[in-house]
């Protein structure tokens, strides 16, 4: 199939940005092997819950996730472009797109072959089968039900010059919840389109974790034994920290160093509980765009603001955090205009960002 027989009238990505919604970056939503896992899971920390049922071909996986990162993509491109108004009821032709199976193939680096039609339509029936249950709210609405990653999907097939059955369009209907956090939550993010090269499952679920949580941190750290419950990990601790450090050691995360650190060797913004390791996330940077830190005068922040957020906040590191807010502050074009006010508002979305583990 090629470029010239794509329908026009069909949605496509082309160079817009990939963007990845926020709650299936923070939780772990779908398996991380590509062989069928038919066994189900649960995520449960206390305030978010998950529970995924497989279907007949298994949990969908990450990879079958590509369908959604790309789904959310068209979506927002829609929004940025005018064509959906949040305050709007949502119809279910709002939530079916249609797309060029051409452009979805080549956008998530995956070849037009026959093996790639199999695999395409297999990912379609994992995300129509799966069932999910959850806690989280998006668009004021909690589900009460289970639902699957897609209500719908058809794929409309052609002849080619060569007398075979090719994929031409592909028709989708989202499911509420989702659409919900792209189009009234605006919950997405711009996901580095190398995500799409990775091969491993806990490769792309630690790109996912470290886009969430990183930000512009300097650095994010967090306990082994969480790390393993947020990628939703069947393996034993030590296996799972052989294959992180296998990860660390290839340095293949795009746009993120991830190392595995002694607790006792690092500063953290939070009191560490016992001797398990912590991988630490940093972001990449290139030494010749990072700017001189200024004067800390200009970035002083009183004590009785310090003292306030440490009262608030007793399990954490102030002074780490403070530093670290510097180091932010000091990457920003605009200056500070009121130290105080802009150092409670890091604090407090540092702290969001990273609970207790």
């Amino acid at each position: 199939m090629s470029e010239k027989q794509v329908d026009l009238f069909l949605d496509q990505l082309a160079d817009a940005p990939v963007k990845d919604e926020r709650a299936l970056m923070e939780f772990p939503f779908f398996s991380l092997q590509k062989r069928p896992r038919m066994t189900p899971f649960v995520f449960d920390d206390g305030t978010v819950k998950i529970e995924i049922q497989p279907g007949h071909k298994g949990i969908a996986t990450i990879w079958d996730k590509d369908i959604l990162i790309y789904l959310t993509s068209l979506v927002n491109e829609r929004i940025e472009h005018g064509q959906f108004d949040a305050d709007a009821p949502v119809s279910v032709q709002d939530r079916t797109i249609k797309f060029s199976a051409y452009d979805f193939l080549k956008v998530t680096g995956r070849s037009s072959g026959k093996r790639a039609y199999e695999l395409f339509l297999d990912a379609l029936d994992r995300l129509r089968s799966t069932n999910i249950l959850t806690n989280i709210t998006a668009g004021d609405e909690r589900e009460r039900r289970g639902f699957g990653w897609i209500e719908d999907w058809r794929v409309i097939e052609r002849t080619n010059r060569n007398g075979q059955r090719v994929m031409g369009a592909v028709e989708v209907t989202m499911n509420r919840w989702m659409f919900n956090a792209i189009v009234k939550d605006r919950r997405v993010l711009t996901i580095n389109r190398d995500y799409f090269r990775l091969s491993k499952g806990l490769e792309r679920r630690l790109y996912e974790l470290a886009r969430k949580h990183v930000g512009r941190q300097p650095e994010w750290y967090i306990g082994i034994k969480r790390l393993a419950e947020k990628c939703g990990s069947i393996d034993t601790e030590r296996k799972f920290k052989f294959r992180i450090n296998e990860i660390c050691e290839a340095g293949t995360i795009p746009d993120y160093h991830v190392e595995i650190v002694d607790p006792a060797e690092v500063s953290t913004p939070f009191k560490t509980k016992g001797k398990q390791a912590l991988v630490r996330f940093q972001p990449k940077f290139d030494d010749l765009t990072v700017p001189d830190v200024p004067n800390l005068s200009d970035l002083s922040v009183s004590h009785s603001v310090l003292t306030e957020i440490k009262h608030a906040n007793p399990e954490y590191d102030i002074q780490y955090i403070l530093d670290a807010w510097r180091e932010w502050a000091a990457r920003k074009d605009d200056p500070v205009k009121s130290a105080n006010a802009a150092f409670r508002a890091f604090a407090k979305k540092y702290i969001e960002a990273n609970p207790i583990w």
